[in-house]
């Protein structure tokens, strides 16, 4: 039901820079959703580190790749208390059964590949969020690295 709803909003709201995608928010796209699938199943917090740590590994972050990073470093914040105010429910609650400082240790590492998301050379999201009408996209990333602190 969640699919078909996210569909017909896409569908209405054509606003994205790529298919999948409903908005610039963190998790207004299928692949940060997908993901947050993933994570909510996992019983640790090594989802957040592994797609980190992918992400920061690879020479050029494909957009699915990418958005599963953003959506990782969000988890991030939140563990550090400046979560995203429009975090899924889910992911609130699987946040709330997790080691905060586990997470909140992967700061360094969620700014870095947020630097690396933001790089045109190394990110297809850059490169799609650069095409068309202006947008938030490149606030709404320096936002959330804002709140992960450096």
């Amino acid at each position: 039901m969640h699919r078909i709803a996210t569909l017909l909003i896409a569908l209405i709201f054509p606003m994205s820079a790529w298919a999948g995608a409903w908005g610039e928010g963190s998790f207004e796209n299928d692949d940060a959703l997908d993901w947050i699938g993933q994570c909510t199943q996992s019983t640790g917090t090594k989802v957040v580190s592994t797609t980190l740590t992918a992400a920061l590994k690879a020479q050029y972050i494909e957009a699915p790749e990418g958005s599963a990073a953003v959506a990782a470093a969000e988890v991030v914040a939140a563990a550090q208390g400046k979560p995203n105010p429009g975090i899924p429910k889910e992911l609130r609650a699987w946040l709330e059964r997790q080691p905060k400082a586990e997470l909140a240790a992967l700061s360094s590492l969620a700014r870095q590949v947020l630097r690396k998301v933001r790089d045109p050379k190394a990110s297809e999201l850059k490169q799609l969020w650069s095409e068309g009408k202006s947008n938030r996209w490149e606030s709404r990333i320096a936002e959330l690295e804002a709140r992960i602190g450096g």
